[in-house]
């Protein structure tokens, strides 16, 4: 039997000179123009606007909407001076671009189900006791709430 005549590559040197690994990197440093993005238009998150990708040493912005695209034309020179002086110091240029039919790609945040969280019998009986000593618009809120956690705990049986 042949054996091989060469000890095997380590699996990082074999990847980090391949297309998969430019667009690691390529997809870690929009994350990051995105960050400083929200920064400076003090947004906690980008839902109007984001950068997509660097074109020809130019970060391409997307905006959704005419009001956006016109803010950030009017606020491109803090912009490309910050995206400088945190990031890319060799950055050529920004170019901000209206989004097709205003679609921006949201980041992957799960989107909470409505009503996924069951009450307890025994936290049933206890709004229904905080009820009684109640009235109002916030009694009839707990009824319904205590109400509805024993129907749902009805159907789970």
């Amino acid at each position: 039997m042949a054996r091989y005549t060469q000890k095997p590559l380590d699996i990082s040197k074999v990847l980090s000179h391949s297309s998969l690994a430019s667009q690691q990197q390529q997809v870690a440093l929009v994350q990051q123009l995105n960050q400083v993005l929200a920064e400076v238009l003090q947004l906690e998150q980008l839902s109007f606007c984001q950068v997509s990708c660097i074109r020809d040493g130019r970060a391409v912005i997307l905006s959704a909407s005419a009001p956006w695209l016109t803010r950030l034309k009017l606020q491109r020179d803090a912009i490309l001076d910050n995206f400088r002086r945190k990031i890319l110091p060799d950055l050529a240029g920004i170019d901000i671009e209206a989004s097709p039919n205003g679609q921006i790609n949201k980041p992957n945040v799960p989107i909470p189900q409505k009503n996924s969280h069951q009450l307890s019998d025994s936290a049933a009986t206890a709004l229904l006791s905080v009820a009684q000593n109640t009235d109002g618009a916030l009694k009839q809120a707990l009824l319904k709430l205590a109400q509805n956690a024993e129907a749902k705990n009805n159907k789970t049986r």
